[in-house]
């Protein structure tokens, strides 16, 4: 097999000199092996637009069968090979799980949350052998919980070696032709105007503000989902185990209909935990449904509650206006 590794000038060179070289496969082609903490080529980020652009284009000009995007330290991966490229997590996820005997937790955003998510289940008595962000860290409970992209892509490979042992020559991405993905998706952030002291407190204020609209049904269409399609408990975004104090990003999710097109997508809304800003992320079914429900969360919520004081909604703005970024 050919394999593609883009380390982005990360550590995660080792992987095609150490491992798979010392495998037998055809590493021709790998981009930006050395380390180099300037990253003069990309972020090393598998969600990096320009990490899986690059690596996308080494696949296809090699016709090469899978190709890998490592984050700086190796407990990220990516993966795309000369069909389909990797999807954030989509309303269908939970139905795709499902058709294949399987259950989906849905939790809270950040990887830790997910991971710890995990070992809790499991010491609940609760079978739960992966835990995925769709950030690119993953978890395997055979590999001791731990974030290792490297672990992570091995399990691919066995994979693709074990549909070429039995004659499929469809690749590794026909295992998920039948996941949905939404017709539209788009993340968005809203920097938080204060200064770096006071930018939590004002984060959870403007977090909790969209909540008790939800709730107060002073957004038409709009539904709190506070649990998703979690079967484990009630409230899987913010798990009902979870004490206030625990919670270090505020995040709700909304379920947006209408009478036109019933429900048809989802906003959710999360304080970074790193960085002073909100991150906004929404998914459509319908064309146009991102730009309608981004005009609807500044006209009735954000200018209405007077959040575009302290909130600088200017991406808000730009992609309510054009529906570009």
């Amino acid at each position: 097999m050919q394999i593609i590794v883009n380390a982005g000038n990360g550590s995660g060179g080792f992987f095609t000199w150490d491992v798979l070289d010392k495998l037998g496969a055809d590493t021709f082609g790998s981009l930006h092996l050395n380390p180099d903490g300037m990253f003069p080529n990309h972020i090393p980020n598998p969600e990096d637009k320009t990490a899986m652009a690059l690596t996308r284009a080494a696949v296809l000009e090699n016709r090469a069968d899978l190709g890998i995007v490592f984050d700086t330290d190796v407990d990220r991966s990516g993966v795309v090979d000369k069909q389909v490229t990797d999807a954030r997590t989509s309303m269908a996820l939970t139905r795709f799980i499902a058709d294949r005997g399987g259950r989906h937790c849905l939790y809270r955003v950040g990887y830790r949350n997910v991971i710890d998510k995990g070992v809790q289940l499991n010491r609940d008595g609760v079978e739960a052998h992966l835990m995925m962000e769709t950030s690119g860290h993953g978890a395997l409970k055979e590999n001791h919980f731990l974030d290792d992209g490297a672990y992570m892509v091995v399990k691919i490979i066995i994979e693709m070696v074990r549909m070429k042992l039995e004659g499929s020559d469809e690749g590794i991405g026909s295992l998920i032709k039948d996941l949905e993905e939404p017709l539209e998706s788009v993340e968005l952030r809203m920097n938080i105007l204060s200064e770096p002291r006071f930018a939590k407190a004002k984060g959870v204020e403007a977090i909790e503000e969209f909540r008790n609209y939800l709730e107060q049904g002073r957004l038409e269409g709009w539904e709190l989902d506070s649990c998703g399609d979690c079967w484990v408990s009630e409230g899987c975004l913010v798990d009902s185990n979870d004490t206030p104090a625990a919670i270090d990003a505020h995040m709700y999710r909304a379920k947006v209909s209408t009478a036109e097109h019933g429900e048809h997508g989802w906003i959710h809304l999360r304080q970074s935990i790193h960085n002073p800003n909100i991150a906004v992320n929404l998914q459509s079914t319908i064309p146009g449904g991102c730009q309608s429900m981004t005009r609807a969360l500044r006209d009735k919520f954000l200018v209405a509650s007077g959040l575009d004081k302290i909130l600088d909604i200017s991406q808000i703005d730009k992609y309510a206006s054009n529906g570009k970024l």
